[in-house]
């Protein structure tokens, strides 16, 4: 499971996760991974600033 969930970041559909880790859970490939789906604007990295992360979205719409 976890190969799939580095291959989405990879590609830029998912973000990495920025709370606790599961135990024994390396995040080292998967802020990289970000880290190099961001500088090649892939996914959703490539709608720069137009892209709102679940968090912001959710805070933006806290209480509707």
């Amino acid at each position: 499971m976890e190969r799939i969930n580095l291959e989405m970041v990879k590609a830029g559909l998912a973000e990495v996760y920025r709370g606790k880790p599961p135990r024994g859970l390396a995040m080292e490939p998967y802020l990289e991974a970000e880290k190099g789906a961001k500088e090649a604007l892939k996914g959703m990295w490539s709608l720069g600033d137009k892209y709102v992360s679940p968090k912001e979205w959710r805070k933006m719409h806290k209480g509707e």
